[in-house]
């Protein structure tokens, strides 16, 4: 195993030099004279030095390569990089960070510390002296990655839904492990790679959320609602009478256990300007049957009013609120991820839900 991550940092390693050899052949007044990758033994070093001219000065790029960009990995490494760029009598000396992909907050990060960085997506950025050179990426070739796709697994949603609903407070693992029904295996898992990210930090009371708008941003991007079947309807009740069958339904379904207000529907009931006529819910086989008998819904292939989804995962029904008495419907965050994924007026739906439920409703207590 300690093989195969040595090859991979290899990888890495002969990557990013050329990386950097093809940036200095395009600037004019750098020229490279010499490059070496590094082999440490007793003590710190970076993992490859370039040599080179700086118009008519001598410099030393120092390159630490990582095969982990975030964050938390990357405040363990400035310190060493600095120590190294603070020995004296060394000459003129700049450092740079290196990974695979250097996130915006990473990528930060470096800049506020004096540090420049590179990774394999594209981003670079140099600035000393009167170089300076800023390259930002369109894109993330490495977005789909394992460690992302673990965070924003279905079993991995049933512990972030937890840590993200308000109001947010802290957990021990213990407690976020029966609060969320997955193994100790999965929470632990999911607390590393919230950390790594710095969305969570650790106290003496637990983990807690501590950028849950970015945390939740992400998940927006690799959030796809998986159903078992997605059904229109058509019931010719309406008015108070709809309403007095809706809230039976809901009733009968233990109290939302197997049948809420999903998306636009659940939204309109936490943002009055939200609007959609046609009624969305989830169900599963239990609520789906009580809702048809309630409702007298019809199958209707198009111009149906009653959108019913049964979801592979009973995750949708956890989190549920009672939003107004007998009504109930999906949680904050699960109405706000299947609103970002419901299209163009969905995403201005979320945004209202964001701004005016969600943030005032994770701010912490004076």
């Amino acid at each position: 195993m300690k093989q195969a991550e040595k090859l991979k940092l290899r990888d890495l390693e002969d990557k990013t030099l050329f990386a950097l050899k093809e940036l200095c052949s395009s600037v004019p007044f750098l020229t490279l004279r010499s490059w070496r990758q590094e082999k440490t033994s007793g003590g710190y070093r970076p993992d490859i030095v370039l040599a080179m001219n700086v118009g008519d000065r001598h410099w030393e790029w120092l390159v630490e390569c990582c095969l982990n960009g975030q964050p938390r990995e990357l405040r363990g490494v400035i310190p060493l990089i600095k120590s190294v760029l603070a020995e004296p009598g060394k000459g003129n000396r700049y450092a740079l960070f290196a990974a695979p992909f250097l996130s915006e907050e990473s990528r930060r990060l470096c800049a506020e510390a004096g540090l420049g960085y590179v990774d394999l997506a594209g981003n670079v950025h140099v600035s000393f002296e009167q170089v300076y050179i800023d390259v930002r990426a369109q894109d993330n070739p490495f977005k789909e990655k394992r460690s992302l796709r673990s965070l924003f697994s279905a079993k991995a949603g049933r512990v972030l839904r937890v840590l993200l609903t308000p109001p947010l407070r802290s957990w021990k693992v213990k407690d976020l492990q029966l609060a969320s029904g997955v193994s100790l295996g999965q929470v632990s898992n999911v607390r590393k790679l919230l950390l790594d990210r710095e969305w969570a930090e650790v106290s003496r009371e637990g983990i807690h959320i501590e950028k849950p708008e970015a945390l939740l941003c992400a998940w927006r991007e690799s959030y796809e609602g998986e159903y078992l079947s997605e059904e229109t309807f058509s019931t010719t009740i309406s008015g108070e009478a709809f309403d007095a069958a809706f809230r039976k339904a809901l009733e009968e379904s233990s109290g939302g256990a197997h049948l809420v207000l999903a998306s636009y529907s659940a939204a309109r009931l936490y943002v009055p300007y939200v609007r959609q006529e046609t009624l969305c819910v989830y169900a599963d086989a239990e609520g789906k049957g009580i809702l048809k008998q309630n409702l007298g819904l019809k199958p209707m292939e198009t111009g149906g009013n009653v959108v019913v989804i049964e979801p592979r995962e009973d995750d949708v029904f956890t989190g549920r609120v009672e939003v107004v008495p007998g009504i109930w419907c999906t949680g904050l965050v699960q109405t706000w991820l299947d609103l970002g994924v419901a299209g163009e007026h969905g995403l201005g739906a979320a945004d209202l839900l964001l701004q005016q439920k969600l943030l005032p409703a994770w701010k912490k207590p004076e």
